[in-house]
């Protein structure tokens, strides 16, 4: 079964939503008190698979872990009974694969606290492959060839704990799907399959069963793989008057995101999927869970056969 899930912004309860990677940094403690509201909303909802938005201060993480050892462990306690899974993303910028060895030092950092905040998530769940995973970018110019060597040469750096946790996401622009698959040939590293960037960006021409079937195949028997599933924003979109600057129209960006997924995109992805190995989708649409549960119901309602294939 492919299970859905969302990730950033919990329009129905955005008390409980935290803030995007790059915000204000709060106290562990108060992050994860705001996930214990989202799963009460996660549950209601029926959805077991969600991205948080979080705004950690790396430099005082690991003190922080000790200093709330008590809370992670009841969380991890009803996450695991629940069986919801929490997947991070690395914050833009942060890149193992950049030139700049003081950037790259980084985002280890953050890739190893990131990896024991999940590590610590997951501690009640049944002995096995992780459920958290942490997505990273390789953000150098697709003309940078030595990128993908730069990564893995700091992947092999990681410790295991973080290996195992780490996948890493092609864009719409830099290096391509094809480019991360022969990064994970030098290096292992599982590669999240994203739909929209694989439209924009798509050099190697590889169709999309073909595409998604490779990238599902990077992932270590176990560990269940991450998609991400979005639409393209097509409309216009009203940016709201901040003084002493006036309200404007903006046109949408290349590859941004819209605040729904079209169905139609769904259930050509679902048609590509079919006989391969099972995934968790993540809806990537601003309009968060209503995007999700909208998508739900519409592959209920136009394609019963492919929403079997959802759980």
């Amino acid at each position: 079964m492919i299970r859905l899930g969302f990730g950033g912004r919990m329009v129905g309860q955005p008390e409980a939503t935290g803030p995007e990677p790059g915000g204000t940094a709060m106290h562990l403690s108060l992050t994860l008190a705001r996930l214990g509201d989202t799963l009460t909303w996660l549950e209601r909802l029926g959805v077991r698979y969600y991205r948080p938005g979080l705004a950690l201060d790396m430099r005082e993480i690991h003190a922080q872990l000790a200093e709330c050892a008590a809370l992670l462990d009841v969380l991890a306690e009803r996450l695991a009974a629940a069986g919801v899974r929490l997947c991070c993303h690395l914050a833009p910028g942060l890149d193992l694969g950049a030139p700049d060895d003081v950037a790259a030092a980084r985002a280890l950092a953050e890739v190893e606290a990131y990896a024991a905040l999940l590590a610590a998530l997951d501690a009640r769940r049944a002995p096995g492959p992780p459920e958290g995973i942490l997505v990273a970018h390789l953000s150098s110019a697709a003309a940078d060839e030595r990128a993908g060597a730069r990564f893995a040469a700091r992947y092999a750096a990681l410790s295991p704990r973080a290996r195992a946790r780490l996948a890493l996401e092609h864009g719409h622009a830099g290096p391509s799907l094809g480019r991360l698959l022969a990064v994970h040939q030098r290096c292992g590293v599982p590669v999240v399959f994203d739909t929209l960037h694989w439209e924009l960006h798509n050099p190697e021409g590889l169709p999309l069963p073909l595409a998604l079937g490779l990238a599902l195949a990077t992932w270590p028997h176990g560990l269940r793989p991450e998609v991400h599933l979005s639409s393209q924003r097509s409309e216009a979109h009203v940016l709201p008057a901040r003084p002493p600057a006036p309200a404007r129209v903006l046109p949408p960006r290349p590859g941004q995101h819209a605040d729904f997924v079209a169905i139609g995109d769904l259930e050509r992805l679902l048609r590509a999927a079919a006989g391969l190995p099972p995934f968790d989708l993540m809806i990537e649409a601003r309009g968060g869970e209503l995007a999700l549960l909208r998508l739900r119901a519409e592959i209920s309602r136009h394609a019963p056969a492919l929403a079997r294939m959802l759980g």
